[in-house]
């Protein structure tokens, strides 16, 4: 099911970007254009396994992706493109090898991207790039296997990528980039092991204009209504959580349980510009893993039984969003105002963070996808979004 949904809202992000607004001023799009990247890069250090507690007995350090894009070179036909200074956005393909394909797999990733120029000077620009998709082709693990925490073992995770680069015409046709990149997977505890991987590399690589470069279109920027919105949503969601136990060869192994969650959240925003929101809201949740305990039953763990009340937990954040026409990026750092006393051996975090996207199929309804974390380091459950919006609108600015 969640490979259909990633599928699904990339088709999301996708229609967000061609999708006709009020700023249009006729149906042709910009420059199109194919892009080469190969970024040599070094995985961080985060865990055990990935600093020798492997098969091999070696710390994994190095790995090698290589990227492909295809992309639209906006020239500001509509308010959004020239709002953020012409980006170029699309889709793209990556290719990782970690040099531990027998363990971890052979993973690439589909993924959309935004690039963005932060400045501009002459023939010479700094972008700042997001990619965000779904990775695939990672070798498959129990919790505990053969005496290994594995850092994925899932076949699947989320892909996330935040860069920053140098961006040169060489000519008509031709640009040139350098610069690096933090790269992120993590399944999000949907099936575990998920101890994921973080990765940092330069890149280098090459960009080819179809055509010609589009001419920058400047249109007047409409007087800007602030306005308020509440927030209405839902989201379903499970994860796994792994408990330890002794074989009847008194070896270490382990086992996992799927856990529902159901979130309900309500939130105010207020929309200050074009491009930026704050707000604040509240979190009721139901989560069958907080706290969750095992029993054992002919030397097996079992799920432990629970009561309904012991599941709830209340929740406050404020919110910030970046608004990229009816595709938004969400930061909500938040905390629990109220959460049942919990098995002191489990990893009950005071405190919780979520980065996400939604996107507006209309005035009223949207749908999202956020990664819950704690600690501002471990994803802690993958959230569905669906919800209703209602809006206020201001007065004018001057």
């Amino acid at each position: 099911m969640k490979k259909y949904l990633s599928i699904i809202f990339v088709i999301f992000f996708v229609f967000n970007c061609t999708a006709a607004d009020s700023t249009r001023i006729n149906k042709k799009s910009g420059s199109h254009i194919l892009g080469l990247n190969i970024e040599p890069g070094r995985i961080l250090q985060t865990h055990p396994y990935v600093q020798g507690g492997n098969p091999e007995g070696k710390p994994l350090t190095k790995y090698l992706a290589l990227t492909a894009i295809y992309g639209v070179q906006t020239d500001g036909r509509k308010l959004w493109q020239q709002l953020y200074n012409y980006p170029v956005w699309g889709g793209g393909v990556f290719y990782g090898n970690f040099f531990n394909s027998a363990e971890l797999g052979t993973p690439f990733a589909l993924f959309m991207f935004i690039d963005i120029p932060f400045k501009r000077w002459g023939k010479w620009s700094i972008n700042g790039e997001v990619r965000f998709g779904f990775s695939f082709g990672w070798e498959l693990h129990y919790p505990y296997e053969n005496g290994f925490q594995y850092p994925i073992g899932s076949f699947s995770t989320v892909f996330g990528d935040l860069g920053l680069k140098a961006v040169v015409q060489l000519s008509e046709h031709f640009d040139l980039l350098a610069g690096f990149g933090f790269t992120h997977f993590s399944n999000g505890s949907v099936k575990l092991p998920n101890y994921g991987l973080n990765m940092i590399a330069p890149k280098i690589g090459v960009k080819y204009i179809f055509k010609k470069r589009p001419g920058f279109i400047k249109i007047e920027k409409p007087v800007f209504k602030t306005e308020m919105e509440w927030l209405i949503l839902f989201s379903p969601s499970y994860r796994q959580v792994a408990f330890g136990y002794y074989d009847e060869n008194s070896d270490s192994a382990a086992i996992a349980f799927d856990y529902k969650i159901f979130n309900f959240s309500s939130s105010f925003n207020y929309q200050i510009t074009h491009l930026v929101k704050f707000g604040a809201g509240f979190d009721i949740s139901y989560n069958e893993a907080y706290g969750a305990t095992a029993k054992i039953v002919v030397g097996i763990p079992q799920k432990a039984s629970w009561q309904f009340k012991d599941k709830i937990l209340f929740g406050v954040y404020p919110s910030f969003e970046l608004v990229i026409n009816k595709v938004s990026l969400i930061l909500q750092p938040g905390f629990y105002l109220y959460r049942p006393k919990a098995n002191v051996s489990i990893e009950t975090p005071s405190s919780y963070q979520r980065i996400g996207l939604k996107y507006h199929f209309s005035d009223h309804w949207l749908a999202g996808l956020n990664v819950r974390a704690f600690n501002f380091s471990k994803a802690d459950f993958i959230e569905f979004n669906v919800g209703y919006r209602i809006k206020f609108h201001q007065k004018k600015r001057d």
